[in-house]
């Protein structure tokens, strides 16, 4: 990672035209939950720059499409440097935990009244819940995709991937990704953000680990200065509210863009966590289901900056 002015501020906004458009996916159902798409949904078009990289490098051959928008992504920050930054956020939902199934079991309600304020049943653990079965199924089969779309379709590999510090989201991360990292002989070291993890509830869900678990299980994870040995963020008495849950999407967002100059970058995070990088970047909200991959272009245009 290089340093850019980690005191700038931006407004962040989407880029229409590139994905497919998944909130008009979700006005035609209520119920409707983004999935992995082929080629990460990226839209056959034309580029100003096609052609023009062909000549660059002395080739003749038709790019990929994803080929040709990485041109394009290039071209965007080429011009636009100094007061702007597009990004490609690879973002990933992590796969079903234990805590996402024991509610489908008992029901919302019991859920909400009773269980999510316990550590587990005696059976089950569901503080900082892990992935249950399903959920590594469903991270082991996200990691074939990224295998076949780095291969085949010529995907950028993410240059970074941060992830919440939650351990359903460190071992999807390490499922989803490490395999497709080895095989492109790329250093594997995702970086843990306290920022990016869910919506601060009264659940032990979201209660993460303390750092020293994170170190021992997760050795080669890169964890974000400052970052406490114990949870200082949740509480167990309150839920965060939505702006300020949006707020905090808009700092982490800050940070990445502030310092990371990888153009493709991944996110590992939650359903809600989801939703505030959404509104953070001038969407409407949509959900993902467990073990999904979405993409988008990202354009962040700085604000205020404290030289």
């Amino acid at each position: 990672m290089a340093g850019r002015d980690a005191a700038c501020h931006f407004k962040f906004q989407a880029v229409p035209g590139f994905f497919v458009d998944l909130t008009e996916e979700t006005r035609r159902g209520a119920s409707f939950r983004a999935t992995t798409l082929p080629r990460l949904g990226l839209i056959e078009r034309h580029y100003e720059t096609d052609g023009i990289t062909k000549v660059i490098d002395g080739t003749g051959n038709d790019k990929k499409p994803w080929e040709r928008f990485r041109d394009y992504v290039d071209h965007l920050n080429g011009q636009n440097a100094a007061s702007t930054i597009y990004k490609v956020l690879y973002i990933t939902r992590h796969g079903l935990g234990y805590h996402n199934s024991f509610e489908s079991n008992v029901g919302r309600d019991a859920w909400n009244n009773h269980w999510s304020h316990l550590d587990g049943d005696g059976q089950i653990v569901w503080a900082d819940a892990q992935l249950n079965g399903d959920g590594i199924k469903q991270a082991e089969t996200l990691s074939q995709f990224w295998s076949d779309a780095v291969s085949n379709e010529t995907i950028p590999l993410p240059g970074a991937i941060y992830t919440s510090p939650l351990a359903r989201c460190l071992e999807t991360t390490r499922l989803v990704f490490a395999k497709i990292f080895e095989e492109q002989r790329a250093q594997f070291r995702p970086i843990v953000k306290e920022l990016l993890r869910e919506l601060l509830t009264d659940h032990t869900c979201d209660r993460r680990s303390t750092r020293s678990w994170i170190e021992e299980n997760y050795p080669n994870y890169v964890i974000e200065p400052g970052f406490s040995e114990e949870d200082k963020l949740w509480t167990g008495g309150r839920w965060e509210t939505m702006d300020e849950h949006t707020a905090r999407k808009q700092r982490v967002l800050e940070e990445i863009f502030s310092t990371d100059e990888n153009a493709f970058v991944g996110l590992t995070v939650h359903s809600y966590a989801i939703s505030a990088i959404l509104r953070a970047v001038g969407l409407a909200e949509f959900r993902v289901r467990e073990g999904s991959s979405i993409a988008l272009l990202v354009r962040a245009e700085k604000v205020n900056c404290n030289n």
